[in-house]
Formats: structure tokens, C-alpha cells, sequence
């Protein structure tokens, strides 16, 4: 599949892979596992050991750390014996499976695990005399620091680093130097060293090669992949690493405004619950402002809906060009803007939509393409080329719009493939919903698959218009948004069948968007 494999990756998308493969039932402490045994098989195989060898190992209080732990475990039962040190405090070991494998060592394996723990600066003294005086140490093994590095490094981390370095600095052929994941202190998705690092003889890396680490340097003098058990399905299919890095937080001092200002633009004479929806999912999302603009003829039905909704409206049955002036006003205040709920297709909307448009691109706002909006495009389909867009069609309209025939929703290769090329010529990001949504942008693809035939009930799809808009005003990317959005949506499905029963409706998946969050977070 085209745009499925990548050589590199950012330290942000490994993140992503970790809780994706817990999502799919693969728990974070196996791939730990799985990372401390190829680290620990490759030294020996390498040979760097000799049958008395000692390996010091130092470890942070973060997952980096918790490698350390079950390298030296691995280790154990190879004969070789070690020393933890840890920088930090145990209590601060940051992760349950972090904790769990150093409560395995501390605990049970004090014969083959010597241990220690630098909290200040005086134990490093200590520290350093029992590395340089037992010459059985050979291996130095940093696990100090993973791929989240920011800014300069704080003590006794600084100076450990230090020990390190000097320590094969005074004694280059006693000493190699190995790497869990990344040099402690070296900016993995850049390769930058803003402060100091280790420099090591070898990095063992996990999964992929981080993007910042292209080519060996003082610090790096040869990084080796190894693979810990992450399936293929963690990087195509989205799940909750998807969604949590998009699930922004207002800060102390927010104020109104600041997290999210979303207009629905959308209704007719026929339909007035569709934009209404569109509007609520933000709402109830937690955007701060939502508006919604419609024709005067339905404005008081949507009023009615909630007493916080917020509704513009212009004359007659239909938008049309008349309401220009306005709209623009509304996209200028606007952080992200969804078109198309319930909007009809009458020639005179689709001259608006056309004026919209092509305001949206001078502005380079961010919005959502959805419904009725769709079918109006499709003789305009250069207004939308490299615009910070999501296209939310099924493949009906999908049809309309670019006369795409689709194959069945579990034909991946081929119904990826024809969703990317089309995605790559217009340079902009499809979401194309069904059983399963394929989301792809023309550079990178995903494919959700949560969701019931519950949820082919009338509304669902402005329900994921609305969270595609609250997570574009809430700063994330196109892309980002989509998938989340899709994810998220089709959660809430699974979580009111769960939890109501097979007959719910679209209002009751939006009073519950909260609480299948807070599921998922928990989860």
C-alpha cells in the first residue's frame, strides 16, 4: 500500500504506535519486554562480554529507565551480573510498567542485581569509585533519557552524563558504551544537542530509527533497529494514541474564546436538525463559542434545541449569495468553520458556496467540507487544492464529487490506494466514511474501524463534522483532526450501545461525548 511503510519516525508518532498496540490488546509492559531482551540478546551476541564482564546499567525514572530494569534481568539469566543505578528517586518511577520491572529487581533478584541510587550529586562520587575500581565493568548501558528531551538538562542527570563520558573518555578500549533508544540528552526527531549527551559506541533502537538520527556523529557511532513487537495494524489503523495527543488542555489563565470558536454553516426548508447537531457536538465537546448560521426559515427550530446555541440566520428558505458579507465576517472571527449539514443544493447556495470558498482560501482558514457542500463542489474542485481541509464524503458522495467508484470498504489495498491518489491530486485531507473510514491526506493514511450498524441512524455523520471542526479550532492539523474525529465518533457509537442499548439516537451520542472520553483516557 502506497503510503503505509516509513523508514523514520518522530519520537511524537512512537508515542502514538505504543498506546495504538495497547489498543489493540497488546499490553505496553510486552513491548518493554520485547525491548529489553533484544537489547540485552544483541550485546551478547555481539560478544562484548566476557564470561566474568559486569555491566553498569543507569537508568532514568521513565520507560527509558524501565528498559534498564528488564536489560538487566535478561542479563541475569545470560549469567551476567549488573548494577541499577537509578537517577531519581523510586517513588518517581513514572510508569506501572516501569514500576512493575523495578519492583522485580529491588525485590527478587538482589543476587545477579546489584543496585543504587543517585538522589544529589554526592552519590555519583560513589558511583564512579565502584565502576572505575571493579575492572570486571566493561559494558556502560544509558537508559537515562528517552526520546521526550526538552531544553537543558537538570542535575544529577547533567552530571551523570558526564560520568558516563568520562568514564570512557579515561578508558576508551575497557568501556563500550550502548544506548537504549536514543543518546541520553540528544533531540531524537532533530538530532540536536542542545545541552550535553552521552556518546555512545552504539544505540540500539527500538521500532524505527527516530527521524533525527540519520546518520552516525560523536554521539552516534552506529545505530542499530531492532524490532519489539509492534504490528503493522498500530501504524494504519487509529486508535487512542491517535487520539490523545489531540486532546488539548486549557491552561491556568484560558478565558473565553481561546480554546475553539467553530460556525456551522448549513440548512434549508428541508433540514434544520442536521447543522443543529453539528453545532451541539461542538458544544458539548467544550469549543468555547459555537455559532451557527442558517436560513431565517428554520433559525427558531434550532434555537429551541439547546439555550446554548448561538444562531444567525438571513432571509429565505436557502442560503444564498445575500448572506455573503456576513458569512465572511463569521469565518474571520472563526478558528475552524464547518459547510454543508442539511444546506440543499439549489443553484443559488452553490453560487455561495462557490464565493465561500474561494474566500476561505485567501484567509487560509481551516474547515470542514461536509453533506450537501460536497455535491456542490464538484465543478469547483480546484478551490479546494492545498487548502487546510477535511472532505468528510461516503462513498455516494464521494461518487457525486469525483466520480470515484469505490470497491468494498474491506478491500484495503485498492480502496486505499484510489482514496490517496485522489487525496495527493487535490492535496487535501479525505475523510471517507463507511463500515470502516479511510483518512488520508495524499502523504500519510489511516484507517479507522470504530463504529455499529447502530450508528446508520440520521445525524451520525454531522455528529464527526462537528468533532472535525472542534478539533481543528483546538489547533490541531488536518489530518490529526480527521482521525481523531473518525476514531472518537465511532467510539461514542460502541459506548452508547454499551451503555443504553442498540437503540440510540444522535442526541444521545452527543450528551454522551464526555463520558466515552473520559472511557477512553481510563481505559
Amino acid at each position: 500500500m502506497k503510503p503505509f511503510n516509513s523508514k523514520k519516525i518522530t519520537s511524537e508518532e512512537m508515542a502514538i504506535l505504543d498506546n495504538n498496540s495497547e489498543w489493540l490488546g497488546i499490553p505496553k509492559s510486552y513491548l518493554m519486554e520485547c525491548a529489553g531482551y533484544s537489547f540485552a540478546s544483541e550485546v551478547i551476541n555481539r560478544g562484548y562480554l566476557e564470561t566474568s564482564s559486569k555491566v553498569a546499567i543507569f537508568c532514568g525514572t521513565g520507560n527509558n529507565g524501565g528498559d534498564g530494569f528488564v536489560i538487566a534481568r535478561h542479563l541475569s539469566s545470560y549469567g551476567v551480573r549488573s548494577i541499577v543505578i537509578l537517577i531519581g528517586a523510586p517513588d518517581n518511577i513514572r510508569t506501572n510498567e516501569a514500576q512493575l520491572n523495578w519492583s522485580i529487581i529491588f525485590n527478587s533478584l538482589n543476587y545477579s542485581i546489584d543496585i543504587e541510587i543517585i538522589r544529589d550529586l554526592k552519590d555519583l562520587s560513589h558511583i564512579n569509585n565502584i565502576i572505575k575500581k571493579d575492572k570486571e565493568y566493561q559494558i556502560i548501558v544509558d537508559g537515562i533519557l528517552g526520546t521526550g528531551i526538552k531544553g537543558n538538562i537538570r542535575e544529577p542527570i547533567a552530571s551523570t552524563i558526564d560520568l558516563i563520558n568520562d568514564l570512557k573518555k579515561a578508558e576508551p578500549e575497557r568501556f563500550k558504551v550502548v544506548s537504549i533508544d536514543v543518546p541520553s540528552g540528544l533531540d531524537p526527531n532533530t538530532g540536536k544537542v542542545t545541552d550535553k549527551a552521552v556518546k555512545s559506541d552504539l544505540v540500539i533502537t527500538f521500532h524505527r530509527a527516530k527521524i533525527g538520527m540519520s546518520r552516525t556523529n560523536e554521539y552516534m557511532k552506529e545505530i542499530l533497529e531492532k524490532s519489539i513487537g509492534i504490528p503493522q495494524e498500530a501504524r494504519l489503523f487509529v486508535g487512542r494514541g491517535d487520539l490523545i495527543p489531540t486532546l488539548k488542555v486549557r491552561k491556568v489563565d484560558a478565558y473565553k474564546g481561546q480554546f475553539g470558536k467553530t460556525l456551522i454553516i448549513g440548512g434549508s426548508k428541508k433540514y434544520s436538525g442536521a447543522p443543529a447537531y453539528a453545532s451541539l457536538t461542538g458544544i458539548h465537546f467544550g469549543c468555547d463559542l459555537v455559532i451557527t448560521y442558517v436560513p431565517e426559515v428554520i433559525g427558531n427550530v434550532i434555537r429551541s434545541y439547546s439555550p446554548n446555541m448561538i444562531v444567525r440566520t438571513n432571509p429565505g428558505n436557502w442560503l444564498n449569495i445575500k448572506a455573503l458579507e456576513e458569512i465572511k465576517e463569521l469565518i474571520d472571527w472563526s478558528n475552524a468553520i464547518v459547510i454543508g449539514p442539511g444546506l440543499g443544493i439549489e443553484k443559488e447556495t452553490e453560487e455561495l458556496i462557490v464565493k465561500l470558498l474561494g474566500y476561505l482560501k485567501e484567509k487560509r482558514k481551516s474547515y470542514v467540507l461536509d453533506a450537501d457542500a460536497l455535491k456542490l463542489v464538484k465543478n469547483h474542485l480546484d478551490l479546494i487544492k492545498g487548502e487546510r481541509a477535511i472532505l468528510t464524503p461516503h462513498q455516494g458522495e464521494l461518487k457525486i464529487m469525483a466520480n470515484l467508484d469505490l470497491p468494498s470498504y474491506d478491500k484495503i489495498e485498492e480502496r486505499a490506494n484510489m482514496i490517496f491518489d485522489l487525496a495527493k491530486k487535490l492535496n487535501t485531507t479525505f475523510l471517507v466514511k463507511g463500515p470502516y473510514d479511510y483518512i488520508t491526506n495524499g502523504k500519510k493514511l489511516k484507517i479507522n474501524r470504530t463504529g455499529c450498524p447502530e450508528m446508520s441512524i440520521g445525524g451520525t455523520g454531522d455528529v464527526l463534522a462537528g468533532l472535525c471542526a472542534s478539533f481543528l479550532a483546538t489547533n490541531n492539523d488536518p489530518f490529526e483532526s480527521a482521525c481523531s474525529a473518525a476514531f472518537l465518533n465511532g467510539y461514542i457509537g460502541e459506548y452508547c450501545k454499551k451503555n443504553l442499548g442498540e437503540r440510540f439516537t444522535t442526541t444521545d451520542m452527543i450528551a454522551n461525548i464526555n463520558d466515552a472520553i473520559d472511557s477512553i483516557i481510563s481505559s
